[in-house]
Formats: structure tokens, sequence, C-alpha cells
């Protein structure tokens, strides 16, 4: 599966059907080379006109439980 892909798709925590955001990007291991986290980007609030790091949060590969056609399914946090 290609990064993009996994960009496309809508991040829900599994545990109460909360949309989370869009994957922005991922966190490697420097010694692996293996993908640790994914960086989400949280869902714009009105009149937020850019991403800050404050709107960002880790999803750790550990914590994903489905990857969908449309959707990924997260823990609940």
């Amino acid at each position: 599966m290609r990064f993009s892909d996994i960009q496309r798709k809508e991040i829900i925590e599994a545990g109460n059907g909360r949309f989370l955001g869009f994957v922005l990007d991922a966190v490697l291991s420097e010694e692996t080379g293996l993908i640790e986290a994914f960086v989400v980007s949280e869902p714009k609030r009105f009149f937020q006109f850019s991403q800050s790091d404050k709107d960002a949060m880790k999803i750790r590969i550990e914590d994903i439980l489905v990857v969908g056609k449309d959707v990924i399914l997260v823990k609940a946090r």
C-alpha cells in the first residue's frame, strides 16, 4: 500500500466512532526504517486557516486495529 493511499483514509477511534482526522506524515524508526507512528491532523475548526503542531497527534502503529477500504480504526485513548 502506498503512503498516499493511507493519507486518503479517515482515522476513526473504534471505541466511540469519533473522527480524528487524516494522516499528514509518518514517524520512522532510525534503526529499522519501519513506520512507528502516523501524524494525524485534527479536524479543522471554523475560521482556523493554518495547521499547527498543537493540532496534530501521533497514532502509534500498535494502536491501529483495522485498515479498511475507506477508514483506519484505532484504539480509544
